[in-house]
């Protein structure tokens, strides 16, 4: 019994001290919290880390240094990493927190939490990037923040969430379960990529079991961490590197001399052209073809004259296409942001204003009629002035030298300044245009991307610059044979555009594409075999060409009459035509419609395009012959000659600012259209501004020394040739018009500039 009530009272008394270990622990807990030592990030998995990486590196007993050598492909600099100095920095930011030392806590701190509209698409949490590189220890500087985007495997935990049992939309087969959760994390500099993985899957199973993380899953990986190290080349990098890293280098230490020349040539040209006007004293062509003062006027002044060779209305097409182009592609890029209502992207899609972007294609084919359109009309002219030749060697050349220099001032910005331009978690993700350009810029300036290249397009958006080169090298083909031998020659170029189409409708057959691209899961495979090659894109520009053959030899500088019912009929056709066209396969997309069958979407893709086409060539010939009424006044309106003036230089830069724009972001956005509309006008207003100043720094001086090299434009103009239409049943053209813009597609300059390219939207990931 006595050994009974010894147990007894051992018990008691272990309850006893467990009672006041409790009471203790509770006072000290109400003590923090009413004096506000409390931590509220304690529990938090950014708390903790730092505490269980000390942990596990005490439990590997780690001895010696494993040292750690990565080349980092964002800078020429070699990054160093050393696995005892990464847990010496972990212990020293846990010892820290502990001490609630300032520096210390900003690395939890700028660590990501679970976000919000997690279960609305919003599968990322990037944390704060500016402070987490800035973060630094008080007592010197070789303890830094690096920032790393992490990639946690969520599909065994979304696998176990019960769902809602709802009827989805036909779209919202896109809308697939998620498998990646991206997490910002905020580690020492010193820690490498495979060792900060490793501690973040010991930090996870200790929070959250083993079975909710993948050990073979790399979820930290080098491409994706970043700390703020300034770049040192030294000069035996230079003779160590390989040839490609020589490049860069070179290109490195090059644009800032580049564009320091320009700016200089802009400033002594400009101050040549005011001394000399000063002074009343001529002055040299070639001298001036840089100067901002001589340059300026030819954009924002508009002068009325009254000329038969000008169709004024494509001035206003030309500029309701470059703002759709823009309009498009900012919609490509605003669905990569990190929306916190991301999945209301597959109802947004059901809707009827989504066609503007989910067809935006189709101004394509307005483009490449203008182009085929003002082709023709400049070689006929060409060929009046030389009896029916065509300096084919010069045509090229003139069009190359012209299209070429703001490309490639492009493209060497890309691979020079652009990592420079940005930086952040977005910017590991959209920020890799460099990349892109590493092996296939040479593509680019040859104009042949969109065959030797078309899933890693340097400058994504030219591919139409390809296609519409190649078309301009092979018109002679079609427009000698048109000059001399008139309607005969129609007959085979009929044929082969009929060709073309069916090239088009079998390529859709034999890959089962489907009618629209939201429901093709062959994308990309469709962009290569039918949205990027030229023998796709040639039965609309000869359309172009046959417009334009009719509309020189017919109707130049005469208007036809029409009987004012037939007019009413001809708008009615072709708003009709454009209209379905646009919003056609739209009911394909909604909700319990069946799918189209395979010969609906063959058929579609090329006659769309042609169609469109076609009610084009309609309003062009509506406008010139004085049947567009508001329409024609409002698409001739002044406002577009000086827009239009910017357009190509819009056109080759607008898509770099909208990456940049979106890759810079470090915070959530919102989905709507409205927020769309309103990045639209930022990135537009951005690329109006950088355009007038490549417009003067590159594309202007251009023209200026070609014209003052091989004397351009200095020909007199031609008579005309007479038309073919009755004198008696039609009416000259007496209305004041706008002076042509020299440097877009104008009708009074030689061929090889009438088809400079034009914009083009590529909505295929939009």
């Amino acid at each position: 019994m006595a050994r009974y009530g010894h147990k007894l009272g051992l018990l008691n008394a272990a309850l006893l001290l467990l009672l006041a270990t409790l009471i203790e622990a509770y006072s000290n807990n109400s003590r923090e919290l009413l004096t506000g030592y409390s931590t509220p990030m304690q529990t938090s998995l950014s708390y903790q880390f730092f505490a269980l990486a000390t942990q596990k590196a005490a439990m590997t007993n780690t001895t010696g240094s494993s040292m750690v050598r990565i080349g980092s492909k964002d800078s020429l600099n070699n990054r160093l990493y050393d696995d005892v100095l990464c847990d010496r920095d972990v212990a020293r930011i846990r010892d820290a927190i502990q001490n609630m030392e300032e520096w210390a806590l900003e690395f939890p701190d700028t660590w990501g939490r679970l976000p919000v509209g997690f279960f609305w698409g919003h599968l990322i949490s990037m944390g704060q990037y500016e402070e987490c590189v800035a973060a630094s220890a008080t007592y010197g500087n070789d303890l830094r923040g690096q920032y790393c985007l992490a990639r946690l495997n969520i599909t065994q935990f979304y696998g176990k969430v019960k769902r809602r049992h709802e009827e989805f939309s036909r779209i919202s087969y896109k809308q697939t379960d998620p498998e990646i959760f991206e997490l910002g994390l905020c580690v020492p500099s010193t820690c490498s990529a495979e060792k900060t993985d490793s501690l973040l899957k010991y930090a996870i199973s200790h929070f959250y079991g083993n079975d909710v993380i993948d050990l073979d899953f790399k979820m930290v990986q080098e491409k994706g961490c970043r700390y703020d190290a300034p770049v040192e080349v030294g000069g035996v990098d230079v003779f160590a590197v390989e040839v490609k890293l020589e490049l860069k280098i070179i290109l490195n230490s090059s644009h800032s001399v580049f564009f320091s020349l320009i700016i200089f040539f802009l400033l002594a040209s400009s101050v040549y052209d005011f001394v000399q006007t000063r002074k009343g004293a001529p002055k040299r062509p070639l001298y001036v073809a840089f100067s901002v003062l001589h340059n300026a006027p030819k954009i924002f002044t508009v002068k009325k004259i009254n000329s038969p060779n000008v169709i004024h209305c494509l001035n206003g097409l030309r500029c309701f296409s470059m703002m759709w182009v823009v309009f498009g592609h900012g919609y490509m890029t605003f669905y990569d942001l990190p929306h916190i209502n991301r999945n209301k992207y597959y109802t947004w899609l059901e809707t009827p204003y989504s066609m503007l972007v989910q067809n935006g294609s189709l101004c394509v084919d307005t483009f490449f009629f203008m182009s085929g359109l003002l082709m023709c009309w400049g070689a006929f002219r060409e060929m009046e002035r030389t009896k029916g030749k065509l300096n084919i060697p010069m045509m090229y050349f003139h069009r190359y030298i012209r299209l070429t220099p703001v490309v490639a001032v492009v493209v060497l910005y890309i691979m020079s300044l652009y990592r420079y331009s940005g930086a952040g978690p977005m910017w590991f993700k959209l920020g890799t245009q460099d990349q892109r350009c590493a092996d296939t810029w040479w593509a680019t300036l040859l104009y042949v991307q969109n065959y030797a290249f078309p899933y890693s397009i340097c400058v994504s958006q030219s591919w139409y610059l390809a296609v519409d080169t190649q078309l301009y090298f092979l018109s002679p083909l079609f427009l000698i044979p048109l000059y001399k031998w008139g309607k005969k020659a129609l007959i085979p170029i009929v044929i082969f555009a009929l060709l073309c189409l069916g090239c088009t409708v079998a390529t859709f057959l034999h890959n089962d594409f489907t009618l629209f691209r939201v429901q093709d899961n062959n994308v990309d495979l469709r962009q290569r075999l039918t949205y990027y090659p030229t023998h796709t894109r040639i039965p609309t520009w000869l359309i172009g060409v046959i417009f334009g053959y009719f509309l020189f030899t017919r109707n130049r500088g005469r208007q036809i009459p029409l009987a004012k019912h037939w007019v009413i009929i001809g708008w009615v056709v072709a708003f009709g035509t454009m209209l379905a066209d646009l919003w056609g396969p739209f009911w394909r997309i909604l909700p319990h419609t069946p799918n189209s069958p395979l010969i609906e979407g063959a058929l579609f893709e090329p006659l769309s395009r042609t169609s469109w086409a076609l009610a084009i060539g309609w309003i062009v010939w509506a406008c010139y012959n004085g049947h567009g009424g508001l329409i024609n006044d409002f698409l001739s309106w002044g406002f577009f000659t000086g827009f239009s003036r910017l357009c190509y230089c819009m056109y080759v830069i607008h898509r770099i600012v909208q990456l940049v724009n979106a890759a810079r972001l470090q915070t959530d956005t919102h989905f709507s259209d409205y927020d769309a509309i309103l990045r639209w006008w930022h990135d537009f207003g951005i690329t109006l501004t950088i355009s007038i100043f490549a417009t003067l720094a590159f594309e202007a001086p251009i023209l200026g020394i070609e014209k003052a090299i091989f004397g351009r434009g200095d020909a007199k103009p031609v008579p005309k040739k007479p038309t073919h239409v009755e004198p008696s049943k039609s009416v000259p053209i007496i209305d004041q018009v706008t002076e042509p813009v020299p440097t877009t597609q104008v009708l009074d300059q030689a061929p090889e500039i009438v088809a400079l390219a034009s914009p083009a939207v590529d909505p295929s990931k939009a």
